[in-house]
């Protein structure tokens, strides 16, 4: 559900499940009532929360596909995936174990690009603006452009909004940044600083922000 340019969803971290068959069972049961009550004539947007142990089940071709098609025939789209918390969230104690594994793990890494492979089927053919990863304070191109967005959270090397501008300033969007990935992919200097721009962006929570005191007109 569009409303101005952003999208209005349904973020179904709100459920217990880490399993897919737990998350599935939920989606089915919460996903059309909701869609039925808010936006019942009009595509409905779905933020959808994976553990990496559901990522990994989900993308089985035959589940994958079987997803796909109750999103279709529900009037339902994924946008956005919660891929921050990489095990359980509900039901445990979470604390500081939420950041792991973090950006020094590989695992990390796998699990992130697990999420972009499921959004690029995921997300509607027709989606006029990127789907986007959230995670931790990317990919290559599938054809239709993921955006890996870095979370500002209290306690972690990236707190506020100015520290998450700065550390972009300084090192995502630098010069030696940019030569870093164009090593690794074999692109173009221009190439791999237009990458970096169009493929790492900020995944703002505002409670995360409310909490820090931030101030969101400045």
């Amino acid at each position: 559900m569009r409303v101005g340019g952003a999208h209005l969803g349904y973020c179904t971290n709100i459920h217990a499940g880490e399993t897919w068959s737990e998350i599935r069972r939920n989606l089915g049961r919460y996903l059309p009532e909701v869609k039925r009550r808010v936006s019942a004539d009009a595509p409905f947007g779905v933020g959808l929360r994976l553990s990496a142990v559901a990522a990994e089940s989900l993308s089985a071709p035959d589940t994958l596909e079987e997803f796909a098609r109750f999103l279709r025939e529900q009037g339902l789209y994924v946008f956005t995936i919660n891929g921050f918390p990489y095990g359980p969230f509900h039901g445990t104690r979470v604390k500081e174990g939420v950041y792991r594994p973090d950006w020094r793990d590989e695992a990390r890494l796998a699990y992130s690009n697990r999420l972009a492979d499921l959004l690029a089927v995921l997300l509607p053919s027709d989606a006029d603006a990127p789907g986007s990863v959230s995670t931790v304070p990317g990919a290559f191109r599938t054809g239709r452009r993921i955006v890996l967005g870095l979370e500002p959270e209290p306690c972690c090397l990236l707190e506020t909004v100015d520290e998450t501008v700065e550390f972009f300033r300084q090192h995502l969007h630098s010069s030696a940044a940019a030569a870093r990935l164009a090593q690794l992919a074999g692109l173009g200097a221009g190439e791999a600083l237009e990458a970096l721009h169009g493929h790492l962006g900020v995944c703002l929570d505002l409670c995360h922000a409310a909490v820090e005191f931030e101030d969101p007109a400045g």
